[in-house]
């Protein structure tokens, strides 16, 4: 019987994310780090809908994800002086400051993650995906949410 895809990236991905959660156990966020390194890569130029779209996950979950970050003090939505329609996504001070441990973090998991392998092995792993996500593009899925949750 072949496995589906999805169970191993699952898997991988239940791990990761249990390790991030653990080095990561003292910020006041437990999910939704990673939205704040784009938002600070992007330079705060992201809009609810451009983040959204970059996330490919639908307008209304990404105002949930918002909310939850406008909550806990991470981020702030600013009317865009040149749209008054859209919102700009912005950092607060907390974010900024949390922000170089979340990188680390990211840095330090991919290292443990990839320190068997080799840098073409890596690089390989890198394209594959790629083209896996290239391959199921042009098909129109279904939306999903996956929501981790600690137990």
């Amino acid at each position: 019987m072949e496995e589906p895809l999805t169970h191993s990236l699952i898997a991988v991905s239940k791990k990761y994310l249990s390790l991030f959660s653990k080095e990561a156990s003292h910020l006041s966020i437990d999910k939704y780090q990673y939205i704040l390194v784009l938002i600070d890569d992007h330079k705060e130029s992201l809009t609810q809908k451009a983040l959204s779209e970059l996330l490919q996950v639908d307008k209304s979950y990404m105002v949930t994800i918002l909310d939850y970050l406008c909550g806990k003090g991470y981020v702030i939505r600013e009317k865009n002086p040149n749209d008054r329609r859209e919102q700009l996504i912005k950092l607060t001070e907390k974010a900024r400051t949390d922000i170089p441990v979340i990188r680390k973090v990211i840095s330090d998991l991919n290292q443990k993650s990839m320190k068997t392998l080799s840098k073409e092995q890596v690089k390989t792993f890198y394209e594959v995906i790629s083209v896996i996500q290239e391959n199921l593009s042009d098909s129109k899925p279904n939306e999903i949410f996956l929501e981790y949750k600690k137990i």
